[in-house]
């Protein structure tokens, strides 16, 4: 038997191109030590996240791929233990810790399965936490900023940035053209002395990511994708 699916059919009249956000009420910890909503944040500030060791470390917020706060979506909201709770669209990529591998996988949200282990930010390093309750509902408000590393820790559980693409890594090499872009550009900035933090001028998909989704049908294999 399938196993049971919380998102949203390919037939619906919402679009695939909005499947990886969060909701406009989950937090993140900025390196200032503050708890920011995902609809406060501004592009620039340094929120925690997951390097390539594992390690949680602050980084830049570069942009919103998609954030939109009057679109009502669903969303797959993952309970673990110790009170942990992350509402996410069903295509979103959740960091998941494979037991009996002794490893870190990303899986689709809709696709994390009660027993589970995801991964929860405590005392400064994300332990395993096990999966207790899984459920939808419907938010109004979606939000997915991306970082620097890619990852994010919403709510104090660590996931990626990215949704749609069954690989972490080939989303990320997506966005290096435009992370050394604004690597360039920050360069430039550094003489500035004005605020180097903005909300977004934009309400919907940012341009390069709906550049990277027309794209994605034609070069990304058809069992990397979310359907």
């Amino acid at each position: 038997m399938a196993p049971p699916r919380y998102g949203v059919h390919k037939n619906s009249s919402q679009s695939s191109h909005t499947s990886g956000c969060f909701t406009g009420d989950s937090t993140v910890l900025t390196d200032g030590g503050v708890h920011r909503k995902l609809s406060e944040l501004r592009i620039g500030e340094r929120i925690q996240a997951v390097d390539a060791t594992g390690q949680t470390v602050f980084s830049e917020v570069l942009m919103f791929m998609d954030r939109d706060t009057q679109q009502r979506r669903e969303f797959v909201t993952i309970e673990a233990e110790g009170g942990a709770l992350l509402k996410v669209t069903p295509a979103h990529l959740v960091m998941v810790w494979r037991r009996e591998r002794s490893e870190t996988r990303y899986v689709f949200a809709d696709r994390v399965r009660e027993g589970d282990h995801i991964l929860v930010h405590v005392d400064g390093t994300l332990e395993p936490r096990l999966v207790h309750r899984i459920s939808a509902t419907l938010s109004e408000g979606v939000y997915a900023p991306l970082t620097s590393e890619g990852t994010i820790v919403v709510d104090s559980i660590a996931a990626s940035c990215y949704a749609l693409i069954d690989s972490q890594t080939v989303a990320h090499l997506s966005f290096l053209p435009y992370r050394f872009v604004e690597k360039v550009w920050a360069l430039f900035e550094r003489s500035s002395t004005s605020d180097s933090l903005s909300l977004p001028r934009h309400e919907g998909i940012h341009w390069y990511a709906k550049s990277l989704y027309t794209l994605k049908d034609y070069l990304i294999p058809d069992n990397w994708l979310y359907h």
